[in-house]
C-alpha cells in the first residue's frame, strides 16, 4: 500500500486557547484575593492548588494543534511537542459530536482537539489514518 507525503494541520479554536491561557493567572489573583482578604485558608489553598494544576495543564498537556505526517500525529502544546507515532496508534476516536481523542495501542488516551471539526477535516483525518491501518470511530 503506497503512503502518501500529506501533512495536515488542525488548530484548537482560539477561545479555548484563550480561555486556556487565561485561567491560570485569573486563579492566581483569586487565590491572592482570598489572601489579601484573610479568607479561610483551605480556600486560599485550594485556588493556590488549581492553579498550580491548571497552569501546568495548559502549559504542557493543551494541544492548541496538531499536525498529522508521515511519521505520526504531533500534539502541539504551549511548552511541548509530543509524537504520537502511527505504530503506536490503536485507535482514533470522537467521543461526542465534538473533538478528537486519540487511543493507544496500551490504551492511553490523549485529546487532540476539543472543537467541532468540519467534515473535509475528518475526511482528510480519516483518509491518512486508512492509509496507516488505524482504526477510526467519527
Amino acid at each position: 500500500m503506497s503512503r502518501e507525503t500529506v501533512r495536515l494541520r488542525l488548530n484548537e479554536s482560539r477561545l479555548r486557547i484563550a480561555l486556556s491561557v487565561a485561567t491560570p493567572p485569573l486563579l492566581l489573583v483569586m487565590a491572592w484575593g482570598s489572601w489579601a482578604v484573610e479568607a479561610p485558608v483551605l480556600l486560599t489553598g485550594l485556588f493556590a492548588v488549581m492553579t498550580a494544576v491548571l497552569g501546568y495543564v495548559a502549559a504542557w498537556d493543551f494541544p492548541t494543534a496538531i499536525e498529522v505526517d508521515s511519521s505520526g500525529i504531533h500534539r502541539i502544546c504551549f511548552l511541548r511537542r509530543q509524537l504520537l507515532p502511527w505504530d503506536d496508534i490503536a485507535g482514533i476516536v470522537q467521543p461526542g459530536k465534538r473533538g478528537l481523542v486519540l487511543v493507544t495501542e496500551d490504551r492511553k488516551r490523549h485529546i487532540l482537539l476539543d472543537r467541532f471539526l468540519a467534515e473535509g477535516e475528518l475526511d482528510l483525518l480519516r483518509a491518512q489514518a486508512r492509509l496507516r491501518e488505524v482504526q477510526v470511530g467519527f
